[in-house]
């Protein structure tokens, strides 16, 4: 009986103390667990600032002989020297033309092969490689350097190259230089550019025929861009009329979130080979230099486009009744997309502005239809002293508007308008209408 008390007793004590075996390994792997996982993590962080310190490093390295080109391959540049307006390169064998290892790409017909640039380019690549690094630095650039850069004009430089057996021109855009990006109250900045390139026809009415359009790559963060790029016009025998061909060179920023604005542009005539002309293309490789025409000076020298306007007074109700029927040939300002035309009417009386008002967008034209009308009252019936200005803009959610172009109706006009003259000043009570030719807008007047 005792015996059994005692064995009683002592399974109770064991039953009492807490099961060790259970809980100890449990935890023991817990805490194992939980510093694995901190080194692991400190290994990942460890490793990706040291992977990003050194890409870095190799950034600051290569920033002065490379650029990044957006098919994502590094491309050293190529220096250049300095071309004369017409410099023919050495002779070149026909038989190149039909070298296998040329490579073709089916999108841009961008041609990569031997025979496009002379020797003395690469005698003084090291020469001119010097002489871009002491000029132009990417990280920084000083006050007196940068407004003698800004000073020189841009200017694009390519060479041209005919193919007689194919009837194939081939354009190689070599690079641009001075190329310095403009922001309103900014200074000028690096850019990221690109050309297009179009072969264009000019008709009888003096508008713009495009053919065949291409365009190179984007080079980032460079105001003296390295192209180096190869490409084909084919089959221009088969265009009519041939006499009023030219090539059209478009430089253009390119920006990730808002629209790319056009610098400048480069027009330059072709006169197909005939046996007799003396400025015509060659069988061989002939490099131009071209400066490049800013856009706002090209745009101040060409028609900016019509806008259709009717007016109507009432003389008894002291209203005058403005109709903006229509806008016709407007150009593309700074962008290669459609414009969204919308204009604004400013009534003046007396030299100051007393009335605005605006018209709705028109999408994606460039003859856009509003038939908007407007009515104005006219204080005390003093036609003397009233005048509109009339303002067309590109609508773009992104950016500020830009201007187009500005036409004035009334007496205060440097004109005689002799619109304005048949509808207030003859008393006629009726619409008459009449086109408007838009002109450059000074921005320093609004």
């Amino acid at each position: 009986m005792l015996f059994d008390v005692t064995n009683d007793f002592k399974k109770n004590m064991i039953s009492k103390q807490p099961s060790n075996k259970n809980s100890d390994p449990f935890s023991f792997i817990w805490i194992v667990t939980i510093l694995v996982s901190i080194v692991i993590v400190i290994c990942i962080v460890g490793l990706t600032i040291n992977r990003l310190y050194t890409y870095l490093n190799q950034r600051k390295k290569q920033s002065k002989d490379i650029s990044y080109s957006i098919s994502r391959y590094w491309r050293r540049q190529f220096a250049s020297v300095s071309f004369d307006s017409v410099t023919p390169s050495p002779l070149i064998n026909n038989n190149n033309d039909k070298n296998p290892n040329s490579q073709t790409n089916e999108v841009t017909r961008i041609i990569k092969s031997s025979f496009s640039w002379p020797e003395s380019t690469l005698i003084n690549q090291q020469n001119e490689k010097d002489e871009c690094s002491s000029t132009i630095s990417s990280s920084s650039l000083s006050n007196s350097s940068t407004i003698e850069h800004i000073n020189e004009p841009s200017s694009l430089i390519f060479s041209l190259r005919w193919n007689e057996i194919t009837s194939s021109l081939f354009v190689r855009v070599i690079r641009a230089q001075n190329l310095f990006g403009y922001r309103r109250h900014r200074q000028p900045t690096l850019i990221d550019s690109y050309v297009r390139i179009e072969l264009i026809s000019t008709n009888n009415d003096n508008t713009q025929e495009s053919y065949q359009s291409m365009r190179t790559h984007i080079i980032k963060k460079n105001n003296h861009p390295m192209y180096d790029e190869l490409f084909e016009f084919s089959n221009i025998r088969e265009i009519n009329d041939t006499n009023k061909l030219s090539l059209l060179f478009t430089i253009l920023t390119y920006d990730t979130f808002t629209r790319d604005e056009i610098l400048g542009e480069v027009i330059f005539p072709i006169i197909l080979p005939d046996g007799t002309t003396s400025n015509t293309l060659e069988s061989f490789e002939v490099t131009f230099t071209q400066d490049i025409t800013p856009r706002h000076k090209q745009l101040s020298n060409q028609q900016l486009g019509q806008m259709l306007v009717s007016l109507c007074y009432q003389p008894i109700d002291s209203t005058i009744t403005l109709i903006v029927l229509k806008a016709s040939n407007l150009p593309r300002i700074n962008t290669t997309r459609l414009i969204n035309p919308y204009f604004k009417i400013y009534m003046f009386y007396k030299g100051q502005r007393i009335i605005k008002k605006r018209s709705t967008i028109i999408r994606s034209t460039q003859c856009p239809v509003y038939n908007e009308c407007f009515t104005f009252h006219i204080p005390d019936n003093d036609l003397q002293n009233i005048h509109f200005d009339i303002i067309l803009f590109d609508y773009d959610h992104h950016m500020k508007h830009e201007p187009i172009g500005i036409f004035s109706i009334g007496n205060n006009t440097n004109e005689i308008n002799q619109h304005w003259n048949d509808v207030c000043h003859r008393q006629i009570t009726k619409q008459i209408a009449q086109w408007y030719q838009l002109k450059p807008f000074n921005i320093f007047n609004y």
